[in-house]
């Protein structure tokens, strides 16, 4: 009979002694397909070019058979694992231990010979016994083809996520999904096997992070496994230190933060997440989020590595942080920058009221205009208030379209904005570059602006270009910057003029910093100062 609804179960017969072959093919010919001996290439016949054995389901075998095929049936059972492959040896010896199991040493726990019938023996007998093992073999099959559809579906999903993963056993890679080759660059075939702090694709102390992370994710699920034996009065001695949750916010501690580029583990809702540098075969430096899950492959405890780029994300909150730091800033600027000009005009308004005579002059003879002009500098001041705002407000921090343009032709236009009459300007240089155009009018105004405003009626404005066509300049021969004021100048609200806004400066700071520039401030030539901006 057969184990399935499908043909017979084919059993090999290996006997050397002929009496016992011939009989035991006639009773195995009625129930099984039974195949005898070799075929003349000393391989098992049945010929599916799978090696020895190939087309069997089960070998007879006496003690003689057993030892002219011995290294034939060790590979038979090496190729079908996980598949059992059953091996029977009929004997005429009684079972004693001249029989010793050792001879029959096993291949990765698999022994040779994995029953024993003494003959003679009864049909039933042998055919009970047959049956159970034939009954094994075929449960391994259907076992082991669930585990080639599972490891399949495994497969295809690996290959499918969007998101750079891998699969280390004992930290050596044994898995990388298409994702994760694109990424980085990387050859599947010359990195499998390989330790992850062999992985070149990614940063030194990105890899100590992310075994760093394997450690502790494994260490937590020691832990939870720990918590949740049920083995007795008293866990193990290893386990008896396992921590308890007492249910606080002290019971859950996360990983230390990373300190490479400003990757931080802040975002990680637990031990499983963090966020980390990860580079581009084209140098591109981005952030992703790696998560780690240990799992059950192979029968071995093996942890999967999913990366996904956060660094839009992080932008995004970047961006958001910024602005409502701004909205802070607007806060204290509406707060106590505004109050001082409207207190000014509040007081000159009460004075011109309590002051007036009939005729409109004033009573203590002053004229109209000395109460005039001091409104008529608060409200200059609060208009320039207002509008440095309004700049902060609706330009962000982020640049998100750049052009090639002509940096000249932009600081001639922003100059035409300057209202300084007896105040020169020259530009001198050729450079072009990839910016926003009117963020970097902006930048130059505000530029313009802070020398004719600290500096004398007839200041002189150089722009040009700096050597190596590294960036631009923008210098003026006033007063200039003391040097101990230059760290703070950028600063928002930072102003040493009773007239100053204290936001032109740091609008000019945050141009460059969304164009990713940076900017430094010295003295020009003249003693006055001198703003560097270098695009490189």
């Amino acid at each position: 009979m057969s184990s399935t609804d499908g043909p017979p179960d084919r059993v090999r017969v290996l006997v050397a002694h002929d009496r016992n072959r011939e009989l035991l093919a006639e009773w195995l010919g009625d129930t099984y397909e039974v195949l005898s001996g070799l075929d003349d290439e000393g391989t098992a016949g049945g010929g599916d070019g799978e090696g020895p054995f190939a087309a069997t389901d089960l070998c007879l075998v006496d003690p003689e058979g057993f030892a002219a095929n011995r290294e034939r049936l060790r590979t038979w059972k090496d190729r079908a694992d996980p598949v059992f492959a059953p091996v029977v040896l009929v004997t005429e010896e009684p079972l004693s231990e001249g029989l010793d199991p050792e001879s029959w040493e096993s291949i990765d726990g698999l022994y040779v010979v994995d029953d024993v019938v003494q003959i003679p023996v009864e049909k039933a007998v042998l055919f009970r016994r047959l049956e159970n093992l034939l009954s094994r073999r075929s449960l391994s099959t259907d076992l082991a083809r669930s585990y080639e559809r599972a490891e399949e579906r495994f497969a295809s999903l690996f290959h499918a996520t969007p998101d750079p993963a891998l699969v280390l056993s004992e930290g050596h890679i044994i898995y990388v999904n298409d994702a994760l080759c694109e990424e980085f660059g990387v050859d599947r075939d010359d990195i499998h096997w390989r330790h992850i702090a062999e992985l070149d694709a990614l940063p030194p102390a990105t890899r100590d992070q992310i075994e760093s992370q394997i450690e502790r994710v494994l260490a937590a699920e020691s832990e939870t496994d720990a918590a949740d034996w049920t083995g007795g009065d008293d866990p193990p001695e290893d386990l008896r230190e396992a921590a308890v949750d007492d249910g606080t916010d002290d019971a859950v501690e996360t990983g230390p933060n990373a300190t490479l580029d400003d990757a931080v583990t802040d975002e990680a809702l637990d031990e499983r997440t963090e966020t980390v540098v990860v580079e581009r075969p084209d140098g591109e430096r981005r952030y992703a989020e790696t998560n780690v899950k240990p799992m059950i492959l192979d029968e071995r405890r093996n942890v999967a590595v999913v990366m996904r780029d956060v660094t839009e994300r992080r932008r995004r909150k970047r961006e958001l942080e910024r602005k409502n730091e701004r909205l802070e800033e607007f806060a204290s600027i509406v707060s106590h920058d505004l109050r001082n000009p409207i207190q000014v005009l509040d007081g000159r308004l009460s004075h011109l009221e309590e002051s007036a005579v009939d005729d409109g002059a004033l009573a203590d003879g002053e004229s109209l205009a000395d109460q005039v002009e001091p409104m008529r500098r608060s409200v200059d001041r609060m208009s320039d208030l207002v509008d440095d705002m309004l700049t902060l407000a609706r330009e962000g921090t982020a640049v998100e379209e750049t052009e090639v343009v002509d940096l000249a032709a932009v600081a001639e236009e922003a100059w035409t904005t300057t209202d300084a009459p007896a105040a020169t300007f020259a530009v001198d240089g050729d450079l072009a570059l990839a910016a926003d155009p009117s963020r970097l009018r902006q930048l130059f105004e505000n530029c313009f602006r802070n020398a004719v405003d600290h500096g004398p009626s007839d200041v002189t404005v150089r722009v040009g270009d700096l050597p190596d066509g590294r960036g631009f300049f923008v210098e003026d021969d006033g007063p200039g910057i003391p040097e101990s004021e230059r760290d703070e100048i950028f600063e928002l609200g930072h102003t040493t003029s009773d007239d100053g806004t204290g936001l032109g400066l740091g609008i000019v700071s945050e141009i460059v910093d969304a164009h990713g520039w940076t900017v430094s401030v010295t003295e020009s030539e003249g003693g006055g100062a001198r703003f560097e901006i270098v695009v490189e």
